[in-house]
């Protein structure tokens, strides 16, 4: 396992690689230009003082260079000073990666949490009233945009009741007052959490329950689970200690892929709600221009996909003993 292991990290460096190239040239086809962005708008600045600039930020370099002096400062840890910002992107990104990864957790133990009874349940009772309903609300939650399904939340749901905020992690006034307490504080941030969490267990549960269920099902018709009931075992002895828990190892992969969410955040949900985490830097980014926080957030982002592939191959291998790793 460990030899395994250590063969996918090598294999990830030219990967790594190349998504970086791909990442880079794709910045820097993007419209606009960095040092009017650094300066702001309504600046006076002359030519040569923008050429001044443009030399400071390296950007008078080739493409090319431009990448190797970028790879150079990133293997040392430096991934070069936000323009929007103003600071060190190493400084800006862990402020937000922890805003992300708490709404996203939340949302991924409440889905898990909920789709794999309701799976289980969906496969027994297969082609059902129960099954039907669940099948109608996985095809519409897939069909459905995460921002569509957040704005109706906001129209019908956060206007009418006044006590759920509609944006933000925490209350302007209180957090600028200061909090009576830190429970104060965490109830303040459970409040805001309410919409953006609703929406993204909402659109995990869409896919995860059809994965449970499909699962479950593959498993119910195999010989073992027949002769189980043949043995005169009670019905729910052999769907959920024997089948389930052969259902259970394809999903256990599903929390590799879950990595680069948790971590990653959603753009546009982040965007709606305006929280604070990494998606909305991400977002906001974009449209500054801010080239160093797109690339340090761009290769974070991929980073994590490939760790969650990795972790995905790995946890099958751990709990499926019929899978070996060389």
């Amino acid at each position: 396992m460990l030899t395994y292991v250590f063969k996918r990290l090598l294999n990830l460096i030219p990967v790594m690689l190349l998504i970086t190239i791909v990442i880079f040239w794709v910045v820097d086809l993007m419209p606009g230009d960095p040092v009017n962005a650094y300066l702001g708008i309504g600046s006076n600045t002359t030519v040569e003082q923008q050429q001044q600039i443009r030399e400071k930020l390296g950007l008078d370099k080739p493409g090319p260079i431009q990448y190797l002096n970028w790879v150079k400062r990133t293997v040392t840890g430096d991934f070069g000073t936000s323009l929007k910002y103003r600071q060190p992107v190493k400084d800006i990104i862990p402020k937000y990666i922890w805003n992300s990864f708490i709404l996203n957790i939340v949302a991924m133990v409440l889905a898990f949490f909920i789709a794999i009874p309701v799976g289980i349940k969906s496969a027994v009772k297969k082609y059902g009233a129960y099954d039907n309903f669940w099948t109608v609300f996985s095809l519409t939650g897939v069909s459905m945009p995460s921002f569509f399904f957040a704005l109706l939340l906001i129209f019908f749901v956060a206007i009418p009741i006044s006590w759920i905020p509609l944006n933000g992690m925490r209350t302007t006034i209180n957090a600028a007052m200061g909090y009576e307490s830190k429970l104060a504080e965490v109830f303040d941030i459970l409040k805001h959490m309410i919409l953006p969490v609703t929406v993204l267990t909402i659109i995990s549960l869409a896919s995860l329950i059809r994965y449970v269920r499909n699962s479950v099902i593959d498993v119910i018709n195999q010989d073992y689970i027949r002769t189980a009931r043949s043995k005169g075992l009670k019905e729910k002895v052999v769907i959920y200690r024997h089948a389930f828990r052969n259902a259970l190892i394809p999903i256990v992969t599903l929390l590799g892929m879950y990595i680069p969410g948790l971590f990653g955040g959603s753009i546009l949900l982040e965007t709606v709600f305006i929280w604070p985490g990494i998606g909305n830097v991400l977002f906001t980014s974009i449209l500054d221009r801010d080239y160093s926080m797109l690339m340090a957030a761009n290769v974070f982002y991929a980073l994590l996909t490939v760790a969650g592939n990795l972790l995905a191959d790995v946890s099958y291998a751990l709990v499926d003993p019929r899978v070996r790793v060389k």
